[in-house]
């Protein structure tokens, strides 16, 4: 009897260890240097298209001059179909790229190119870099026009939303691939100092994300990673090339930017709030230090 209760103890505990091993591989992120985001600047520049790179989550970590998604998606994505196809179909060709361990470019339903580069580290998945849209046709696909013009009669402000879309001639492609092939294997390379979890800075950058709207002071952090709080400032400003409290904001602030970005009816005061800010006009002062223009610009 005895023997069975403690193999019992041993099966829940280990169970339990497999259980946290499985949450934190969900949870893994990476630390990115400050090249990754220049590097993503520059293709978005060249070619007009969002490009970001996503943690194995799929939550955003960095973007190519903050661009968000062209309006032609939107228009397909909110009036048209809703979000379900679309979510479906990047969700099975990021199986298929995490499969291959290889660039995947394919056309949406939409009729426009994407593509997904899966990033791996010492053969550890460390997230995905993602591109498009592009279009390499002068019109959307017919069926898209026939369900358009049935729900709204006129095709005018569709047509124009696809024609603003990035153009990238089917002969210019394949180079254009090329291109981000080189970039994703570079940031993969010389972009990723190391993968959350393995160092004192990954550690605490992983509790302060789970908590933004209550972080942890300095103090709680050194305690956190067994270090002195002289050692962890010493360790951030060496590492990320900024203080501790500067790295706080900054993570608050990047979450409340993609909060005002992604939904449109929130407010300054809502943004700020949940990411631990209860005085608007603060957030305001701060955000406008830090980032160099007010948040209300952001809608």
């Amino acid at each position: 009897m005895d023997i069975t209760v403690r193999n019992m103890d041993f099966y829940a505990i280990l169970c339990n260890i497999i259980s946290m091993a499985r949450k934190e591989m969900e949870n893994l992120r990476v630390l990115l240097n400050e090249n990754v985001q220049t590097a993503l600047d520059n293709f978005s520049g060249c070619f007009g298209a969002r490009i970001a790179y996503f943690a194995t989550d799929m939550g955003e970590l960095k973007v190519g001059q903050k661009q968000q998604m062209c309006r032609y998606c939107s228009l397909i994505r909110l009036k048209l179909y809703g979000n379900g196809r679309c979510l479906e179909q990047d969700r099975k060709k990021l199986k298929e790229a995490s499969e291959r361990k290889t660039l995947v470019s394919y056309t949406c339903h939409g009729g426009l190119v994407e593509v997904i580069f899966p990033v791996y580290v010492d053969n550890v998945p460390a997230g995905f870099v993602m591109a498009g849209q592009f279009r390499t046709a002068s019109a959307p696909p017919k069926s898209i026009i026939e369900d358009w013009k049935r729900k709204f009669k006129d095709d005018q402000e569709l047509m124009s939303a696809f024609s603003a879309v990035p153009e990238i001639s089917p002969a210019k492609l394949p180079n254009m691939l090329g291109l981000f092939s080189m970039l994703v294997r570079s940031i993969a390379k010389e972009g990723i100092a190391s993968i959350q979890g393995d160092t004192v800075v990954e550690k605490i950058l992983h509790r302060i994300r789970c908590n933004l709207e209550n972080p942890p002071t300095l103090a709680e952090a050194a305690h956190l990673v067994g270090r002195s709080k002289s050692s962890v400032s010493h360790i951030f400003k060496a590492k990320l090339g900024k203080s501790f409290k500067s790295c706080v904001i900054d993570l608050r602030l990047d979450r409340a930017e993609e909060i005002l970005r992604n939904n449109p009816g929130t407010t300054v005061k809502e943004a700020a709030s949940k990411v631990g800010f209860d005085d608007e006009f603060y957030f305001s002062r701060i955000f406008r230090k830090y980032r160099g223009f007010p948040p209300s610009k952001i809608n």
